[in-house]
């Protein structure tokens, strides 16, 4: 059996893909991604051992030039991928979100494909809602989706979350950063490119001096990690990465996360049982980070602060607050039990739809 991954444009589009690709190998299922060439599926996906396939597409632009320029790579790309669907020849296509699924999906319909789509936020991006009316079935990551979307093809799935999120213990995990165990160790990433909002929040409370009882792992992104890495003057317990692939042990290592709160990172913070201060980023499509984050607010597992709030120091004034009274920290953690959709299985439920 054959199945076609399409999707992208961010880590929250792809690593879902990713994840599932590596459940339909286990089944001895052959997989092929389709992604953008200037995407980061096209540098991810043949590093984690699966067969990329590129096309050139680009964004939605409301300018008169811009909507010819993205007609004018539509139509190519999706003759390239009737090009690639005939020659592999896939039994179905999994469109995991991104621009880029389109044309695989439009091409794949042209042929008489079965095709699935898996929406991760909860408020569901453009090409998923352009899509969902031809597709043959639309797995979400959580029930509040439903609600923009045709009711008879929904299947509430979960997010799938990455090999090892959540399975690393919070010993083996505070060992592999050098840290000390006694000490509350907050986790600080801004997605897959960083967010220099939430990296200056910190930055400005480290050097006031306010978490010097505390230890960081720091993940910066390409741009602030020059910037941010001399902050390691202020604190001995502070480990700064511009990027790390050992997300599982950064999230084992955490009593708090400061994040984003795309859907990945959603999944993620509730595969771990991690209590989270989530920032979403505000130019999000549809303001979607912000429901996300809203989500797990109710349940009372996350905090919440806008990006708008962060020049004030609400950042800092929410960590001290939760770092130093250990029952809300605890309180949050239980917060997670409201939420009946757990990450684990996901992969299995979004497959069985595929198939």
């Amino acid at each position: 059996m054959r199945i076609v991954i399409t999707g992208g444009g961010t880590g929250g589009h792809l690593y879902p893909g990713v994840s599932i690709a590596y459940g339909l190998r286990e089944r001895q299922i052959e997989v092929l991604f389709v992604g953008n060439i200037n995407g980061i599926e096209a540098k991810v996906v043949p590093q984690e051992g699966f067969k990329f396939r590129g096309i050139d597409v680009c964004g939605w632009n409301r300018t008169l030039p811009g909507i010819f320029r993205v007609a004018w790579k539509l139509f190519g790309a999706f003759f390239a991928s009737c090009k690639y669907l005939l020659k592999f020849k896939p039994d179905a296509i999994l469109g995991t979100g991104g621009y880029v699924c389109v044309p695989v999906i439009l091409a794949g319909r042209a042929l008489g494909i079965r095709c699935v789509l898996h929406e991760q936020n909860a408020i569901p991006g453009l090409a998923v809602r352009m899509l969902s009316k031809i597709v043959d079935k639309i797995a979400v990551s959580m029930p509040e989706s439903s609600k923009y979307l045709p009711l008879e093809k929904v299947v509430v799935t979960g997010n799938p979350v990455r090999k090892g999120i959540g399975q690393v213990g919070k010993q083996q995990a505070i060992k592999r950063f050098g840290l000390l165990p006694e000490k509350i160790t907050v986790l600080v990433f801004g997605g897959s490119k960083g967010a220099k909002s939430i990296n200056m929040a910190v930055m400005q409370a480290l050097t006031k001096g306010i978490f010097k009882k505390l230890q960081l792992i720091w993940i910066t992104g390409q741009d602030d990690y020059p910037c941010v890495k001399n902050i390691q003057a202020y604190t001995t317990n502070c480990r700064i990465f511009e990027y790390l692939n050992d997300m599982d042990y950064a999230y084992g290592a955490a009593d708090l996360v400061v994040c984003r709160s795309g859907a990945t990172t959603v999944a993620e913070v509730i595969a771990c049982r991690v209590p989270a201060i989530m920032v979403p980023y505000p130019y999000a499509t549809d303001n979607h980070q912000e429901k996300n984050a809203r989500v797990l607010e109710q349940c009372g597992a996350v905090r919440m602060v806008l990006d708008a709030e962060l020049p004030q120091g609400r950042l800092a004034e929410v960590m001290v607050e939760l770092l130093y009274d250990v029952k809300k920290l605890d309180r949050m953690r239980q917060g997670y039990a409201g939420f009946d959709m757990n990450p684990y299985g996901a992969v299995d439920r979004v497959i069985q739809i595929v198939l």
